[in-house]
């Protein structure tokens, strides 16, 4: 599925942060169970996964060369399983999941963000700023001759 052009890839890569944060923020705390026995927390987990997996199909082939330890076929996936077939999945698969990958998963897209805002900033900085010329310097008095 292409790209839908209305939302620019950073949009879709802070999706993917925004609920892989929330995820990881469910379990907070919780052994797998507390987890387990919680049926609420594994139903917005799930959702929040199928987020991160939604936004990861809207990822180009450009983006994801950009994120290299990001798997985001694996992600994809994930939400196919999650989507269409509820019933199988495997919540030690997910607790698993949101136990071990999510971390350096929101870090990863964290350090790409980071490095998108330091690039506008630079590119703002640079196309605000007016060229000039850089001004002479004056020149500085020297001894006062026949004073």
């Amino acid at each position: 599925m292409p790209p839908k052009p209305e939302k620019d890839q950073a949009a879709y890569v802070q999706d993917m942060l925004d609920s892989a944060k929330q995820a990881a923020g469910y379990v907070r705390g919780l052994g797998f169970d507390q987890f387990w026995d919680d049926h609420k927390t594994r139903d917005a987990v799930a959702m929040r996964l199928q987020v991160v997996g939604e936004a990861a199909q809207q990822i180009t082939a450009e983006t994801a060369a950009k994120l290299p330890r990001v798997p985001i076929h694996e992600i994809r996936g994930l939400r196919h399983r999650i989507s269409h077939d509820y019933g199988g999945v495997n919540f030690r698969v997910v607790w698993k999941t949101v136990q071990e990958d999510l971390p350096p998963f929101i870090s990863e897209l964290e350090k790409y963000l980071q490095r998108l805002r330091i690039a506008a900033d630079l590119a703002q900085r640079i196309h605000a700023t007016p060229r000039q010329a850089p001004e002479a310097p004056r020149p500085r008095p020297g001894p006062r001759m026949g004073m």
